[in-house]
């Protein structure tokens, strides 16, 4: 455009430099050329950050971390004790599926480990929906940020489902909804915030699932791309009660019993996660330029060759027996691996807190 717009600038006619309308020229045309001069660069970069990316991808090998008699995805190597974690991603109905989609798509691992992920589903707040760990949104929605979700499909339903659950649970509280993994009120010896998964219950396969309420507003801008009108309903009723500061919406707010401050039933986390801030960004993105981050993601050729595995129906039918009266039960993420408790370190390289917090508040 800039190239175009410089041509036609260069086709008017000629006028002397005491002119008005010469000087205008003169200035659109240095800025056009400065303007242009800033887009190569940023081209350049950009293209830079692309191959960058695509080596690093291109690098990951995920066959060390498959397991050929589960065949599932362990969740990690111990580089001190130099041995593979003993516990499995093995939910579909959680953002584990991200890394095996991946892992398939790049030829990694073959894709019955797809098949092989778990989808139990739990009737929760009258939905039937796709059980995760722990319960939070973040689970559910963290994928749908490049992974596109299709219609009457087991994943879209899940994620539909886990939305509304959200809903009603929040609303017989008449609290906002979005309960996801997240700091919350406790704090180190630094004063820092401490983080845990937090959901619901009713939809954690982990036992020791967190039970309390905190709500944390990025889990509303992952929604914004499953129900955007209750979503963006939620995030202004956020934005009423004060959930903002000079770096967007804070960290979330603590409900659970003893968190209540002389103003309000919860106290608000005042900080920032880059993480979540970076999430919420994207889906913004998304939600406002046609789900650009997703087309770019399927426009990859080892992505189409494997997003038939994303429009997996919901089965109507019980599976017959296969011979197993009693079938073992796949293992399960360990509840050491996952953050469950409220005494969890908080990743600290990510947390801002507030530079200037109000009266009452600590500053970390």
């Amino acid at each position: 455009i800039i190239p175009d717009l410089l041509n036609q600038l260069n086709s008017l006619p000629r006028q002397t430099d005491a002119d008005d309308a010469a000087r205008n020229v003169l200035s659109l045309r240095s800025r056009l050329e400065a303007s242009l001069h800033l887009a190569i660069e940023l081209s350049e970069r950009l293209r830079h950050l692309a191959a960058q990316a695509d080596r690093l991808l291109n690098e990951m090998d995920f066959r060390f971390l498959y397991d050929q008699k589960q065949k599932l995805l362990r969740i990690g190597y111990d580089t001190e004790a130099r041995e593979l974690a003993p516990s499995f991603y093995d939910l579909l109905g959680s953002e584990s599926r991200t890394a095996t989609f991946i892992a398939i798509a790049k030829g990694d691992i073959r894709q019955e480990a797809w098949f092989h992920l778990g989808r139990g589903r739990a009737l929760e707040q009258g939905e039937a929906a796709l059980v995760s760990w722990s319960g939070t949104l973040f689970e559910y929605l963290m994928p749908l940020l490049w992974m596109r979700s299709y219609s009457g499909t087991m994943l879209d339903q899940g994620m539909r489902s886990a939305v509304t659950c959200q809903q009603k649970y929040a609303r017989k509280r008449n609290i906002p909804w979005g309960i996801s993994e997240a700091a919350f009120s406790a704090r180190d010896h630094k004063g820092v915030y401490q983080y845990a998964a937090f959901g619901l219950p009713g939809m954690a396969v982990d036992p020791n699932a967190a039970k309390d309420i905190v709500v944390a507003p990025y889990a509303s801008f992952l929604a914004l791309l499953v129900d955007s009108p209750s979503a963006a309903r939620n995030l202004r009723a956020m934005w009423e009660k004060g959930w903002f500061g000079r770096f967007g919406f804070y960290e979330s707010a603590d409900y659970s019993n003893g968190q209540a401050s002389a103003t309000a039933d919860y106290e608000l986390i005042r900080c920032w996660m880059a993480h979540h801030q970076g999430m919420s960004l994207l889906a913004v993105c998304n939600l406002l330029t046609q789900s650009s981050l997703q087309k770019c993601f399927h426009q990859e050729a080892r992505v189409m060759a494997t997003e038939l595995l994303l429009h997996e129906k919901i089965p109507f039918t019980a599976p017959e027996e296969t011979g197993v009266a009693n079938p073992p039960p796949r293992p399960l993420r360990s509840p050491t691996v996952e953050t469950t408790g409220r005494n969890t370190p908080a990743p600290h390289s990510g947390q801002v807190p507030e530079a200037n917090p109000p009266e009452g508040e600590v500053s970390l």
